[in-house]
């Protein structure tokens, strides 16, 4: 961005009183400039021997620190079996109890009642629990997922049965690949819940979308358009006036980052999961890239599917 200087000329306090900017410098280049004296000079020149040792330090122990930062990150990325518990009960919600520990989830997952049924065959059982999120949530649960004495995850087993299915969340961020990957194969074989009529909703079925408003679904459909605001973006599926899929233009980076240019999924079929609005029609707002997946590539979709 350029900035006008006006003829007056910008000005800054200093040692000497009000003096102009140094344009080009920025203000820390101005500020040293216009401490012109000897006696100035001679501090700033015995002080340049600690500032090279300050940035030598800094180097030795800038990757250090963000190696740290990395292994507090990847404490969380997709957890660690630790703790042993005891699962005390079941909640009809998917909430467990744990002793000790109290009140948890196993974060990430919409639960078919097969789930529930599964889990409450553990309880009794004494498990290992890992961590998926730095604090309880306004409820006071942990994110977390448990694993058996064999160092199987619960989580995942649920998710490979079709028994669940896989829910974007902060806090799973790290799980994501695995249970996705986890949740494709269920589908291909048909597995639980996938081998039933309306576990994946068509696009095209609006009455079908609008009787699951407010509901976790996953539906496949082909894009027809994608409009853009300054704000958002808007993947209309087929048919006219369908499905909506709706994007923060600020999530576009992070979407990229994972493979993914939505502005690229014109013509494609997708399948989408998110909580379904169906106030101005149906709608599903996405917030991850694990909330959307092409079936298909831009080739697939120029020779027809």
């Amino acid at each position: 961005m350029r900035v006008r200087i006006p003829k007056s000329g910008w000005k800054m306090a200093s040692r000497k009183g009000i003096e102009p900017l140094t344009p080009g410098l920025g203000n820390l280049c101005s500020i040293l400039l216009s401490y012109r004296d000897p006696a100035r000079i001679a501090i700033i020149g015995r002080n340049r021997g600690r500032e090279s040792a300050m940035r030598v330090a800094v180097g030795i122990m800038g990757p250090i620190l963000l190696m740290g930062i990395a292994a507090m990150s990847a404490a969380f990325a997709c957890g660690t079996a630790g703790e042993q518990v005891k699962l005390e009960a079941v909640a009809p919600s998917g909430d467990i109890v744990l002793a000790p520990g109290g009140r948890a989830r196993l974060a990430g997952l919409v639960f078919d009642p097969r789930a529930l049924a599964a889990m409450t065959a553990k309880v009794g059982q004494t498990l290992a629990v890992a961590e998926l999120g730095p604090s309880p949530d306004r409820w006071g649960r942990r994110a977390v997922d448990l694993f058996d004495a064999d160092g199987a995850s619960l989580t995942l087993g649920l998710v490979e049965q079709g028994y669940a299915r896989v829910r974007a969340e902060p806090d799973t961020r790290g799980c994501e690949v695995e249970r996705l990957e986890a949740e494709k194969g269920a589908r291909a074989a048909n597995e639980g819940l996938w081998a039933e009529a309306g576990a994946i909703l068509d696009a095209t079925d609006l009455p079908a979308l609008a009787a699951q408003d407010g509901r976790f679904v996953v539906v496949v459909g082909r894009v027809r358009r994608i409009g853009a605001t300054r704000t958002r973006l808007y993947l209309d599926f087929e048919p006219f006036r369908g499905l909506s899929v709706v994007a923060s233009r600020k999530l576009e980076p992070q979407f990229r980052r994972a493979g993914l240019d939505l502005m690229d999924l014109t013509g494609r079929k997708v399948l989408v999961r998110g909580v379904l609005d169906n106030r101005f029609g149906p709608r599903i707002e996405i917030a991850d890239p694990a909330m959307i997946e092409p079936l298909e590539s831009a080739k697939e979709s120029s020779r027809g599917g």
